[in-house]
């Protein structure tokens, strides 16, 4: 693959405060063979958006303006929507409230053309809020400037428990794998980015690019952590280990010790509601036992804190 087509979704919700910035770091890329296609999911906010998105119109790289009449209700369905009018070689969903080095699309880019078998390429996040302040968060360490995954190893080391990729903006992909996975992603509500990153996974080669390209804006009322708070996630996280497990990428036991550790983290100590705990408990298939083995270890924590002070 040489100089491939870039085909950049940008799909927008309510974020013209953040639209311009958002373009403008896409349009300065170094690397300069790309299309933008802009969705604007009927952001309610009196023509702002649009107000934006129109002072780009007749820009070189823009191919796509999309209006909808009517809220989708999931960011998932303007991705699919944007996938059908790519003409690119490879994707890249840059999210419109964030922002991203110059140097990001070349990058990524130079993975694919050295290593034909790859599918996806992801560079590390900085997470930053409205003033400015940045903390970097590294979900998956690594050695080196870059390193490959089988996808296979990938799915089962890495996607398991979680999702490394920490927003759709810090990864690349080749648009062929489209067309070979099954659209599961947009029946999920917070967790379809997951979904799509281990259904992708299955078709090739996954580079982790070991370099703070992609930055991603931290909100007060943060979606993903209201999904949280809700049980969404929690509930559409089941589905998709149930998914990597019945894929045989992950053991009967390795699926019990995973399922063990994510209901400690994220049902009996991220949520307070008694009534949502134990309705989830029961979707995690967790009994009595299970619950009061998942207290002891936590209160046997929290004792060791206390005692030691860490």
């Amino acid at each position: 693959m040489t100089n491939p087509l870039v085909s950049v979704i940008i799909p927008n919700y309510n974020h013209a405060r953040y639209l311009d910035e958002r373009i403008q770091s896409v349009l300065n890329q170094t690397y300069q063979n790309f299309e933008v296609i802009i969705l604007d999911d009927c952001s309610p906010d009196n023509g702002a958006s649009r107000a934006v998105i129109e002072r780009y119109r007749n820009n070189k790289h823009i191919s796509h303006i999309v209006y909808n009449e009517q809220n989708s209700g999931k960011i998932f369905s303007q991705w699919h929507k944007g996938f059908e009018l790519a003409k690119g070689d490879l994707v890249w969903i840059a999210e419109s409230d964030d922002k991203c080095e110059h140097t990001l699309l070349r990058t990524l880019v130079t993975e694919f053309e050295r290593e034909n078998e790859l599918i996806l390429a992801f560079c590390k996040t900085n997470i930053f809020d409205d003033c400015g302040n940045i903390s970097k968060s590294d979900p998956l360490p690594i050695k080196g400037r870059t390193f490959i995954y089988e996808g296979s190893t990938f799915i089962s080391k890495e996607m398991s428990m979680g999702c490394p990729m920490l927003n759709a903006s810090a990864c690349l992909f080749k648009k062929e794998v489209i067309n070979k996975i099954e659209p599961l992603y947009m029946n999920f509500i917070g967790a379809g980015d997951r979904m799509f990153w281990t259904e992708v996974s299955e078709y090739g080669k996954i580079a982790v690019v070991n370099l703070w390209l992609n930055c991603m804006r931290s909100h007060p009322n943060n979606s993903t952590k209201r999904n949280y708070l809700q049980g969404i996630n929690q509930r559409e996280d089941k589905l998709i280990l149930d998914y990597i497990y019945n894929r045989g990428y992950i053991s009967k036991k390795e699926k019990k010790k995973i399922s063990y550790k994510y209901v400690r983290t994220y049902i009996y100590r991220y949520l307070t509601d008694p009534i949502l705990k134990n309705d989830l408990y029961k979707y995690w298939e967790y009994g009595f036992w299970d619950k009061l083995m998942i207290k002891i270890k936590n209160n046997r924590i929290t004792d060791f804190i206390k005692k030691y002070g860490y």
